[in-house]
């Protein structure tokens, strides 16, 4: 499991003091991005070697300024050309649960422009963060 701690900022708050719900789709590609910084070697934007195509969320309850938060991530299923991400956000000290969410991601090549099956180099760094629970 991936672990991304959160720095709550005064741009992410809405009028009512609370993290805008958007927002949350930005602290869920923190935790995609420290996954390409632990696995992958990225040079150059064409090196990400996939794309989202899905985002599904549910805020289970409204994170607000200078609490703690970090979000969990971790894979649930690998199929032929794409992968599930999992997350949670949410607060370490009390494990309050902000946010669960779900992304779909397709093994891509930007410098073909298509959808490639996931290679079997690229599918045990998935396995390695996989997490059925």
């Amino acid at each position: 499991m991936i672990i991304t701690p959160l720095q709550i900022r005064f741009n992410d708050m809405d009028p009512m003091k609370r993290v805008n719900n958007a927002t949350y789709s930005s602290y869920l590609e923190l935790g995609r991005l420290d996954f390409c910084n632990k696995y992958l070697k990225i040079d150059q934007l064409e090196d990400i070697p996939f794309v989202l195509i899905r985002i599904e969320m549910d805020i289970k309850s409204s994170l607000k300024p200078l609490e703690n938060a970090e979000v969990h991530t971790w894979v649930s299923y690998i199929g032929t050309t794409s992968w599930k991400f999992q997350y949670k956000i949410l607060n370490p000290i009390n494990n309050q649960i902000y946010v669960e969410a779900e992304t779909v991601q397709v093994y891509f090549n930007y410098r073909l422009d298509k959808k490639e099956n996931i290679p079997s180099s690229f599918r045990k760094i998935l396995e390695k963060e996989m997490n059925l629970t």
